[in-house]
């Protein structure tokens, strides 16, 4: 049996609940697959007496600034006890803490850039597409950041996929539940939804585009300003209540999901339940886990500059029928991975990858 300790910010954030979700709900089948996880909210003694320390990114997000060298300390500590992953599940793919990795034993992200070279170099927003959009249409954001680099290409061979923020509860009531939980922790109120409805069933909408472009990050925001202009006088992004938002979902054949402060946003979760057909910026760049962005399979994608945005939709909206299947396609792929009988059993094996040794 591998012991694994979790020593985790709780359920205040979206990302928060993901990353504890999947290891609080599979308990039993995880210790079945060989784990015995043990969840901590405290550095308490005891923590590191394990196999593998698994740490969320979200319980020292607001040390580093006040305590950084003594916080890198007791990861030095933790290292020298047991096997220590860093869990980073802040929403991008971009940026690292990079003072962990001499430290750690592995450096486990929600979703990693496909070519790891690019954490070379400095990354302007800490976003590949904030960079995308500074360089190529001279966005400048208010307070211009560049991530941090690795200094040691070796280093990069400690990072690692881990899981990313699909693996909650996205239905109608699941946010309620989670925050119930977070003050009452009964694991009663956390469970994987089924799909509420199926891609094959009749929608009366063509196209559902809701989101807010209100973010202090001019990089981050372009991109849902650039799509709303685009679809000025045809379709209305604002925002609605969340059950006449479902409502919508489960009547629209194609749904439109920009990135957010990341490239994974929660509605890509709420499409894949309700069924409709993803349309999502181009995700070729990255890894993730469960891998469902899959363009032309899973979803449709269309490029970055937008330039392609137009007729991908008019031909998405034209053509349903022959793209419905791969709405199908990415709602039997999420269900395999939260609410299917195997999901279990593949969450275990993603769990080995992100404890096993660097090669």
């Amino acid at each position: 049996m591998t012991r694994i300790h979790v020593l985790a910010g709780g359920f205040g954030t979206p990302n928060g609940r993901a990353f504890l979700f999947p290891l609080i709900v599979w308990r039993d089948a995880l210790r079945d697959n060989g784990f015995d996880i043990r969840i901590f909210a405290h550095a308490s003694d005891g923590l590191s007496d394990c196999d593998a320390l698994l740490v969320d990114s979200k319980f020292h997000r607001f040390r580093w600034s006040i305590e950084k060298d003594a916080t890198l300390e007791i990861f030095t500590r933790w290292a020298r006890a047991c096997r220590v992953i860093y869990c980073d599940t802040t929403d991008s793919s971009g940026s690292l803490l990079t003072d962990l990795l001499p430290i750690v034993h592995g450096y486990a992200k929600s979703q990693l850039i496909r070519d790891r070279a690019a954490y070379l170099t400095p990354m302007y927003g800490h976003r590949p597409f904030a960079a995308y959009y500074h360089r190529e249409l001279g966005v400048i954001d208010a307070n211009p950041e560049y991530s941090t680099v690795v200094t040691d290409r070796t280093l990069l061979a400690k990072l690692r996929v881990s899981w990313n923020s699909g693996l909650a509860d996205y239905s109608l009531h699941g946010p309620s539940r989670m925050a119930i939980y977070q003050r009452l922790p009964l694991p009663g109120l956390l469970r994987f939804p089924g799909p509420s409805r199926s891609p094959s069933q009749p929608r009366s909408q063509d196209v559902s585009c809701r989101f807010g472009t209100d973010y202090p990050r001019a990089s981050v925001a372009i991109q849902r300003k650039m799509i709303r202009e685009k679809l000025a006088g045809r379709i209305d992004t604002r925002k609605l209540s969340r059950r006449r938002y479902f409502r919508e979902l489960e009547t629209s054949k194609i749904v439109v999901s920009p990135f957010g402060y990341g490239e994974i946003t929660l509605k890509d979760f709420e499409v894949f339940l309700t069924g409709g057909l993803l349309l999502k910026p181009d995700m070729t760049h990255m890894e993730t886990w469960p891998d469902l962005f899959r363009g032309g399979e899973t979803m449709l994608a269309h490029r970055w500059d937008l330039s392609d945005f137009g007729s991908v939709l008019e031909d998405a909206v034209e053509n349903y029928r022959r793209h419905a299947e791969k709405a199908a396609a990415g709602q039997d792929a999420y269900r395999a991975h939260t609410s299917g009988e195997s999901a279990p059993a593949l969450f275990a094996q993603q769990l080995r990858n992100v404890i096993a040794p660097v090669c």
